[in-house]
């Protein structure tokens, strides 16, 4: 059962982050200022353009903050489905390509933040994954 709380350890680790990350998006909305472009005056451009991508998106601004707000979803949900396993569900664990999936996936926000985010969330995912690791590699 130890390894269990060790891998729900790493799984709140990334919740925290994406709970972190959910908050500053839903600040945004109402008043910009944790992910807005550092040269302030480029905010009123992104409000003002759209991606190429499609006619009908809002503005760059609004696509961007949705990009946020899914990305904190998806982690929030990786580590809600992590601490299921571990706590709710241990079985599921026994799966080998589970276990690899749990990793690598934790694994890829530690790749994502080295090169294109930030310390915290690259302290935070390589705390976190390596918790996971740890605990998946003391069960059985």
């Amino acid at each position: 059962m130890t390894a269990n709380w060790i891998i729900t350890a790493g799984a709140l680790v990334f919740f925290v982050l994406g709970a972190l990350h959910l908050r500053l998006t839903v600040m945004d909305m109402k008043n910009p200022k944790a992910f807005i472009p550092a040269k302030k005056e480029l905010l009123e451009e992104l409000q003002n353009t759209r991606i190429n991508l499609r006619k009908d998106v809002k503005n760059f601004w609004l696509s961007y903050l949705g990009f946020h707000f899914s990305h904190s979803v998806g982690i929030l949900f990786y580590a809600c489905t992590v601490m299921y396993c571990a706590l709710v569900r241990p079985d599921i664990l026994s799966d080998i390509v589970v276990r690899i999936g749990i990793v690598a996936f934790g694994a890829s926000y530690v790749l994502m933040a080295r090169s294109f985010w930030f310390i915290i969330p690259l302290a935070g995912s390589l705390i976190g994954v390596s918790l996971i690791a740890i605990g998946i590699a003391m069960l059985h």
